[in-house]
């Protein structure tokens, strides 16, 4: 799988964000992301089978201070261009 990073604008809550978005595969073949906002750091977006939708599951601080509309709209967003 060759690798591209996505860029990509969205507005949550009024604040303008800028996504870059860089697809991997795990060795289970799954695939994720590797997903800055606003030029933070990395946070890890996968399928989460509880919530059925694709969220920042990486366990580091980064990913606990990612506000969870920010979190949904981007998992939306990521969900679109693989779907497609």
């Amino acid at each position: 799988m060759k690798t591209r990073t996505e860029i990509f604008e969205l507005t949550v809550d009024g604040k303008p964000l800028v996504v870059r978005a860089t697809p991997f595969q795990t060795l289970a073949t799954e695939t994720r992301f590797r997903v800055s906002v606003n030029d933070s750091p990395v946070h890890i977006f996968g399928w989460d089978k509880d919530l059925n939708r694709l969220t920042a599951i990486d366990s580091s601080q980064a990913a606990n201070n990612i506000n969870d509309k920010i979190d949904e709209a981007i998992g939306r967003q990521l969900y679109q261009r693989i779907a497609a």
